[in-house]
């Protein structure tokens, strides 16, 4: 089967990794699957032999965007696929358009949370209209928190809702602590707590670096790019920590295990997550968890990770001084993480991606 992945834009995110565990895992079964961004945000995809991109920039104005939804109309019409399995709010309503108009046969819209909820009213309209009347097939939604979101939306709508957890996929690292602390420049002998994603004040790392104020034995990198970048430098400066804050910068998703490699704990603050697949690779791959205390968190991590108000940094710092001073418990977690890898096994994921491509 020819499959047309359709994402938003190009960046090292959740989203994206995804999308790049799905495709190679339909490759692996045979399938024909290139991914193709509406814009190139960052050089994460640059040279990715099974990549293109629309745009080779993100839109200006409102004639960018135009030319990225005709260029991704063309893009369709000339690829001719099977299927197209689209992610993100506006990938869904322009892949799916897009996939329409090309006469594929299989359009299934990944939904990362209920887009009424989260994408604007517009959006939210579209995806009602889209859903309910089976412009796109089905409807993947990656945790039991996510299709909760969707609990009144019309019986059309919901009949189309298919449940697909995320598979959760970490390489091993070739490097051992102290090699990938050399890699990123950090502190051989410190404390690292570690954590990954886009700098936005959804994401909240404010708080982690309020938190190290309180952790004097602790040192803070950071793995991402976004606009709070600035902020929470100046941030770390006025509270006379920027010597302990490490900013790594965008890192490549190959790169991620080595980061996690580097990390004596795993810190996680976000506001808001659908599935928290970051979070979920740090468990993964052994490290101890402090995380914000949301329902999703709790259903994905469970008892891998210790839970907070990530809006009150004493009690950020409370959770890391435990596990700096009780090893036995940061071990507890690291097990209770290990374990996950079952539950979230990208085979699995890929099978019943591939089940709904058959339906």
């Amino acid at each position: 089967m020819k499959i047309v992945q359709v994402q938003t834009q190009a960046e090292a995110g959740g989203a994206q990794h995804v999308s790049d565990m799905l495709g190679a895992g339909l490759r692996a079964r045979g399938h024909d699957v290139r991914t193709v961004f509406m814009y190139r945000k960052t050089d994460a995809y640059d040279g990715d032999a099974h990549v293109d991109f629309v745009l080779d920039r993100r839109p200006s104005g409102p004639l960018d965007l135009l030319r990225a939804i005709f260029g991704l109309q063309t893009y369709m019409r000339r690829a001719k696929p099977d299927a197209v399995i689209s992610f993100q709010h506006y990938g869904n309503i322009f892949g799916t358009i897009a996939a329409r108009l090309s006469g594929a046969r299989h359009i299934i819209a990944n939904q990362s949370a209920a887009p009424g909820k989260f994408g604007g009213p517009l959006v939210a309209l579209a995806d009602r209209v889209f859903g309910q009347l089976g412009v796109y097939q089905h409807s993947v939604v990656n945790s039991a928190w996510t299709e909760e979101q969707f609990a009144d939306y019309p019986p059309a709508y919901r009949r189309r809702v298919s449940r697909i957890d995320h598979g959760v996929e970490v390489g091993a690292s070739r490097l051992d602590r102290q090699g990938a602390r050399a890699a990123f420049g950090l502190p051989i002998d410190a404390y690292v707590v570690v954590s990954t994603g886009r700098l936005t004040a959804e994401k909240n790392q404010r708080v982690l670096i309020e938190a190290l104020v309180d952790v004097p034995a602790a040192h803070l990198a950071l793995a991402g790019v976004g606009p709070e970048h600035d902020a929470l430098v100046n941030l770390a400066d006025s509270r006379g920590v920027a010597e302990r804050v490490h900013f790594l910068g965008e890192v490549s998703r190959h790169r991620i295990a080595d980061v996690l490699a580097a990390g004596d704990v795993f810190a996680f603050a976000s506001r808001t997550e659908t599935f928290g697949l970051s979070v979920a690779e740090a468990a993964l791959a052994g490290l101890p968890v402090v995380a914000n205390d949301l329902p999703v968190l709790h259903e994905v991590l469970g008892e891998a990770a210790i839970y907070v108000d990530a809006d009150a940094p004493g009690q950020m710092a409370a959770a890391i001084k435990a596990l700096i001073s009780d090893p036995p418990r940061a071990a507890h977690l690291a097990a209770q993480g290990h374990a996950l890898g079952d539950k979230y096994s990208p085979e699995v994921m890929c099978r019943a991606y591939e089940a709904l491509l058959s339906a």
